[in-house]
């Protein structure tokens, strides 16, 4: 970081009052980091030490309709902020609230990111067809 002219190692003993802006760069990748004075309200960042990546998480929706047994089936969802280059991790949430009758529900196999969306595949592994269900879906995308 360069304080007029002054460069340091690290944020220790570094203290920015009102509103900074803090530029971080890496070789041709840069980001800038923005904290207003808000009365009363102190901020503290803490950012990861091992690989230098933001990642965002979120949760979204995704209707799934009925899968016959033994079967697979894919849908797109929209997630603004996932570019096809992001690392994606996507789960059930609430995985134990998913099942409401004694038919199967299906599982989730795989995640592929697109640009402003998510491709979902999933299988239903019984012989029984799966219902209808909004499950939601937990994420991190990592870049």
């Amino acid at each position: 970081m360069t304080i007029g002219g002054q460069d340091y190692t690290n944020f220790r003993a570094v203290n920015l009052r009102g509103s900074a802006q803090i530029r971080l760069q890496a070789d041709a990748v840069g980001a800038t980091i923005r904290a207003d004075l808000s009365e009363g309200l102190d901020r503290a960042y803490t950012f990861p030490n091992k690989s230098g990546t933001f990642p965002i998480s979120g949760t979204f929706s995704v209707q799934l309709p009925a899968i016959t047994g033994a079967n697979w089936a894919g849908t797109s969802v929209t997630v603004s902020g996932i570019r096809t280059e992001d690392a994606l991790v996507c789960t059930l949430q609430d995985t134990f609230n998913t099942v409401t009758t004694e038919r199967a529900i299906p599982f989730l196999a795989g995640a592929t990111p697109a640009n402003g969306g998510v491709f979902l595949l999933f299988y239903n592994p019984v012989s029984t067809a799966s219902i209808y269900n909004e499950l939601i879906i937990a994420y991190t995308a990592v870049r």
